[in-house]
Order: structure tokens, then sequence, then C-alpha cells
């Protein structure tokens, strides 16, 4: 599969930052695409779920990448469904923002998680988009996690990497608990 190495490499790293976050956990990876980060986690994980809006994206999450751990894949339009079940954590990165109501999308994710649970997520600082259905800065997503969640990490990704200091387009990678 071909992939733009400018958003890959960011992508792919933030995956396996939340790899520490798996380890012998049920996982709930939300916009899997075509399934190279789940696979990455599956590698620690005991079982994974695959989510996306996309039946070709799952299709191609099956047929290209071997889980290492069960695994299961949902087709859901997080506008209107969420998957069934529990995790003990969920990755969402690069999603929040495409959603219709991000609010309703936290709700849901603090729904699914075990008690004690962690969410793993990322979002873009202020990148207009066609797709992005809401920007986002620091301030304002950090108060929707915290409105359902606990923030227990908060970091900035840029082009360098995941960091507590940015150093040009910003990424805003975090981590939160039930």
């Amino acid at each position: 599969m071909k992939r733009d190495p400018t958003t890959f490499r960011q992508h792919l790293e933030e995956y396996v930052f939340s790899t520490i976050y798996c380890n012998k956990k049920r996982v709930l990876d939300l916009g899997a695409k075509d399934g190279y980060g789940a696979e990455l986690i599956s590698r620690f994980a005991s079982y994974i779920t695959l989510a996306d809006y996309s039946g070709k994206f799952l299709g191609n999450a099956k047929r290209y990448h071997y889980y290492h751990c069960p695994a299961e894949f949902a087709y859901i339009d997080f506008n209107k469904a969420f998957p069934e079940g529990k995790w003990d954590t969920i990755v969402a990165f690069q999603i929040i923002e495409h959603v219709d109501d991000p609010d309703n999308f936290v709700k849901e994710i603090a729904k699914h998680l075990n008690k004690g649970g962690t969410l793993v997520f990322s979002v873009p600082h202020m990148m207009p988009d066609p797709s992005h259905k809401t920007l986002f800065d620091e301030k304002s997503i950090k108060k929707l996690i915290s409105k359902y969640l606990t923030i227990k990490e908060f970091y900035i990704q840029d082009s360098y990497g995941i960091s507590k200091k940015p150093i040009s387009t910003k990424i805003y990678v975090g981590v939160a608990t039930k």
C-alpha cells in the first residue's frame, strides 16, 4: 500500500507510543483504517477490535495484515453508533475532529472503557481540512476529554516526534483514564 511519508510517520509513531498501554489488554482501535497500527498493537494486546466507517478499509485490514492476537472487525459510523463491548484500552488517533458530535464521541468512549481503562488519543492543533468538523486547540481538547475522563499524560507531537515542547505543526497526544 502506498503511504504518504509526511503523515504516515506521525501515525506510526502514535501507534508505537500506544503499545505500552495495550500490553495484555483488550484494545479497541477507533478509525483503524487498513489495520497497520492494529497489527503493531496486536503484538502486545490480548485481543483487538478494529473499528472504522469504511468497509473497504476493514477489508484491506483483513487482507493485508496478520494479527498476533484474536482480532475482530467492526464497521461503524461513529456519528450514529459505537461498537458493542467493553475494552481496557481505546486508541483514537486523529478521529475526534472528524465526527459530528465530539462530545458524544468521547462520552461513548468513556462508556465503553472498563473501570480503570485507558484512552490514548491524538488530535491535530487547529488544522483546517474539509473532513475536519471541529478544530481543537490544547485548551479545548483537554476540556472535552476531561468532561468524561482524567487526563494522566499530555504531549505535543511535531515534525520531530512526541515531546513536551512543540517545534512545528502540533498534534496533541494524550492518555486519559476512567
